[in-house]
């Protein structure tokens, strides 16, 4: 067994305090022109983070040359990465950033606390230097490049604006590269075409092995032999294509966005600002996963009231295959099944319950001939269908004082969404999880955000499925609950692809980027030789407690209770599923090994709640607790049992006191895990 314990981090330093505000500083060109006389580039202009742990270096090019900016950086003092090129190109004016000169360089300190309101910590760090580099303009367009550096991340976009009214830019293609110094792993995700439900498992690979002329999905997440780590990814994605990596002929990663039906990537209105292109730094993995930056870079929330979102677990029993006790019985949404399960939420204190089927040999909740899950011509959201009574299960619901929560596919609300909405908050829904996007050109990307608006003047709660990574925009919609964009424990159902290193994997690649959801709750677990997937009743891989730390561990403000209520009720481990939080006031990652270990430390007002993951043989971790506050703690831990890799649905239940100064000792079982509850200790 590999003992683990947790490094000192390399990055404890004094900050270097910056005032807020702007400080504007001009740069002439003819300035800029003179002191190139007799050299081969402009001098560069440079940008640190407030701590001074990345320095960032603009490159220009040479006037009238053909060559494009570019940008550098270093991390704790090591370059990271080199030569990274700029550039957006459009229909009518060609490449925008060739041989473009700067009119002026902009800067700006900020530093302030953003509210988060369902996240990984009730506050993030808004805390960055800027460098807007004002370019003299190209033809009828104007040019800006927007650098931030964070302590933990930069960022980047282009701004375009038009001097006359009216004026539209067709981009045709983003040329923005990043080129990792030195030899990197890769932790990569290959996509099959820009059509895709970005549910892919993770290759583990060096750069150069990286395969040429592949999409690549992000995050990113980049490891170097010395322990920094990174992550490409973008923020805020709005009004524009999603953007994946590609390798190239010069070892460079550059961007692909996603085309429109006629080849071009984006059309818009100037003036226009792309999605942040984001590189997160950090000297331990766990760094990125503590991360509030995505989240900044996001615009404020344009829900003036957020008083009625009110998330919390959710039951879903597609997953356990429509089902109460693991037996085919009562129709999923009928009047008694409903009754039920509605039950069940109320005495376990389950806020929501979800309704859907969709089953291929029957149809939608909604009004739809056609069997199966695709719209047909006569699907209609704004009905329910003949014999689901869903006005009895509503007012079943309303008296035990529980949610409901539904499906739809995203094809039956285009062209009818205000409409569709406005029904779904006169049936009594509360939330719908919205599926099967499975692009994200732009217009597929403008219409998430038209769903989102009109969700949110109805006072409903959003998940989408078959969709990208997040970009941050709950902070604008916190109606938006999480993104699915994961190859997830739904798997189970029919392969063995998703196993306990592929968690692992998705910790430190896809969940980088925001909520996931995944499928949790699963209660029958196999030995990996003994595992057959099953449509009803699935099984899962890793011990209960592995599957209990994902409620700790993954970011997900509505997480699934995805078993069926039989499989729940007076067996171990459920009381954790009960009581565990959903959102947090601050989060610690205190191990992390990608694809190997992760142990995350949340806090809800006073307590404490600890998630470990792990895959592979058994080992023993030692976590200190310093990060507790002064006095003594209360701890209930549950622990993989003794004999759990025979039967890994074995835990053990302790009780423990502690303090700061302590450490515990744990043993984690065969792709095992544990949680545990710490709260100041009563006087």
């Amino acid at each position: 067994m590999t003992a683990i314990t947790i490094p000192p981090s390399r990055r404890a330093r004094p900050a270097i305090r910056h005032a807020r505000g702007f400080r504007l500083s001009a740069m002439l060109t003819t300035l800029a022109l003179t002191r190139a006389l007799g050299a081969d580039a402009l001098p560069p202009v440079g940008l640190a983070s407030p701590d001074g742990s990345i320095q960032v270096t603009i490159q220009l090019p040479l006037p009238g040359s053909a060559a494009a900016p570019t940008w550098s950086a270093s991390f704790l003092g090591q370059p990271r990465f080199r030569d990274c090129v700029l550039g957006l190109r459009t229909r009518a004016d060609g490449e925008l950033l060739a041989g473009i000169q700067v009119r002026e360089v902009r800067r700006r300190a900020v530093d302030e606390r953003v509210r988060v309101l369902f996240g990984r910590q009730a506050h993030a760090d808004n805390r960055f230097q800027e460098a807007r580099l004002v370019m003299i303009p190209v033809g009828a367009v104007s040019v800006a490049v927007v650098f931030r550096c964070y302590n933990d991340a930069i960022a980047f976009r282009y701004e375009l604006g038009s001097a006359t009214g009216g004026r539209k830019a067709t981009i045709t293609d983003e040329t923005t590269a990043f080129r990792p110094d030195g030899e990197p792993t890769a932790h990569v995700q290959y996509l099959e075409n820009h059509r895709t439900s970005h549910e892919h498992n993770v290759v583990t690979t060096t750069g150069a092995a990286i395969r040429r002329g592949a999409l690549l999905d992000l995050p990113l997440t980049l490891q170097w032999s010395d322990g920094v780590y990174a992550a490409i990814t973008e923020a805020a994605l709005r009004r524009y294509a999603g953007m994946a990596l590609m390798r190239e002929a010069d070892d460079s990663l550059r961007c692909r966005l996603t085309p429109r039906a006629d080849g071009s990537k984006v059309v818009r209105p100037l003036p226009m600002e792309t999605p942040w292109r984001v590189v997160m730094l950090a000297d331990r993995p766990g760094a990125l996963l503590e991360s509030g930056t995505i989240h900044c870079l996001n615009e404020p929330s344009v829900i003036g009231d957020p008083g009625w979102i009110q998330p919390g677990k959710i039951t879903f029993p597609w997953w356990n295959g429509d089902v109460y006790d693991g037996q085919r019985g009562e129709p999923i949404l009928s009047v008694a099944m409903a009754k039920r399960y509605i039950d069940f939420c109320a005495r376990t204190g389950i806020p929501t319950h979800s309704m859907t089927s969709t089953e291929e040999t029957v149809t939608p909740w909604y009004v739809q001939s056609k069997p199966g899950v695709a719209p047909g011509p006569d699907t209609d959201v704004t009905r329910p269908r003949e014999g689901f009574d869903l006005a009895a299960i509503r007012a079943y619901a309303g008296s035990r004082q529980v949610r409901l929560w539904t499906w739809v596919h995203h094809g039956a609300l285009r062209g009818r969404v205000e409409e569709a909405f406005a029904a779904f908050e006169r049936l009594g829904w509360r939330g719908l999880m919205v599926d099967f996007f499975d692009h994200d050109d732009q217009a597929t990307v403008e219409f998430t955000e038209e769903i989102l608006e009109a969700a949110a003047r109805h006072h409903l709660m959003i998940h989408f499925h078959g969709i990208w990574k997040p970009t941050g925009l709950e902070r604008t919609y916190p109606n938006l609950m999480n993104h699915e964009g994961a190859l997830n424990l739904e798997y189970l159902k029919w392969s063995d692809a998703c196993p306990p290193e592929h968690d692992l994997m998705m910790a430190f690649t896809r969940l980088i980027a925001g909520p996931m959801d995944y499928h949790l709750g699963g209660f029958r677990a196999l030995p990996r030789d003994d595992f057959q997937p099953r449509n009803v009743a699935p099984n899962v891989l890793g011990t209960r407690c592995h599957m209990l730390a994902m409620y700790v561990c993954f970011d997900n403000p509505t997480p699934m209770v995805a078993d069926f209520p039989t499989a729940y009720e007076g067996q171990p481990g459920f009381d954790f599923v009960v009581e565990v939080p959903t959102w947090w006031d601050d989060t610690r990652v205190l191990v992390g090994e990608v694809g190997r270990l992760l142990v995350t430390a949340r806090r809800k007002g006073t307590a404490w709640y600890l998630g470990g993951l792990s895959a592979g043989a058994p080992r023993n971790v030692q976590l200190p607790l310093g990060f507790l506050g002064a006095g003594g703690y209360d701890v209930r831990l549950w622990r993989d049992a003794d004999g759990s890799e025979g039967d890994p649905n074995r835990l053990a239940v302790e009780a423990l006191n502690v303090r700061s100064s302590d450490s515990l000792q744990l043993r984690l079982a065969t792709d095992g895990g544990f949680v545990a509850r710490l709260t100041p200790a009563s006087r």
